[in-house]
């Protein structure tokens, strides 16, 4: 890839809109040379400084609500002024389509950015930091190296062999990331503190790839993968369980 195509990838690859082969390609490029990473970077912060400064408008509680209501009795029936009718559920439909769009993009911005870090540790060979199926050689490791406790399991009886960890930094945060691998299938699982409630587990898809979320014990976990969803959901529960 050259600089110049890749100046026209760079800013649909941030906004989540490349296909998987073209992404880790263009991850590669920038990875290797030095002005498209500048360029990248540079895109990055305006994003950060539009999203810190611009105006959010935050739609009340009772919005949603009020539009679904608005859908129903927009379909009930009205023979002399169908037009009428369909306009307006026209009008209401692509007003919920609009608020779960808006409900949708942080989550699926940070899904993009953990697929990111997933991609760069495949593209630069920097999978592992310390490589051991042993929980208590990984577990200790991380020790002096982050500020918080992370809980490593080895899961290899379930067929999620933990292979080891590393560190990482994701949208400039510093986490843990503890990788199995499901056969041929490597997986990434970042974890950090947070401060935050407890969640119940949430699963977005970013280029191919599902990203699960979810809180517990004071930490906050995102997995990444592309094995099927049904066995994403059962290392996610052998994880809060374990």
């Amino acid at each position: 890839m050259t600089c110049a195509e890749a100046t026209h990838l760079i800013g649909p690859w941030l906004d989540d809109e490349l296909d998987v082969r073209s992404a880790v390609e263009l991850e590669g490029h920038v990875a290797r040379c030095t002005g498209c990473g500048r360029e990248k970077h540079e895109l990055l912060a305006l994003r950060e400084t539009a999203r810190e400064r611009l105006p959010r408008f935050d739609p009340p509680p009772s919005l949603e609500e009020r539009l679904l209501r608005a859908v129903r009795q927009a379909a009930a029936p009205r023979p002399r002024r169908r037009w009428i009718r369909e306009a307006a559920l026209m009008s209401a439909a692509a007003s919920v389509a609009v608020l779960a769009t808006w409900s949708l993009g942080p989550r699926v911005d940070q899904a993009g950015e953990i697929v990111d870090a997933h991609l760069r540790s495949l593209q630069a060979g920097h999978v592992i930091d310390v490589a051991s199926s042993d929980q208590h050689v990984v577990k200790p490791w991380f020790q002096g190296k982050i500020d918080f406790a992370v809980p490593v399991h080895d899961f290899a009886a379930e067929g999620f062999a933990l292979v080891g960890g590393r560190l990482d930094r994701v949208a400039g945060r510093p986490m843990a990331a503890l990788v199995y691998r499901r056969r041929e299938h490597l997986i990434n699982v970042f974890i950090a503190p947070t401060t935050g409630r407890e969640d119940l587990p949430d699963s977005v898809s970013s280029r191919g790839y599902r990203v699960s979320s979810w809180t517990h014990g004071g930490l906050e976990y995102r997995l990444v993968t592309d094995v099927p969803a049904a066995e994403v959901d059962q290392l996610v529960a052998l994880l809060r369980a374990g």
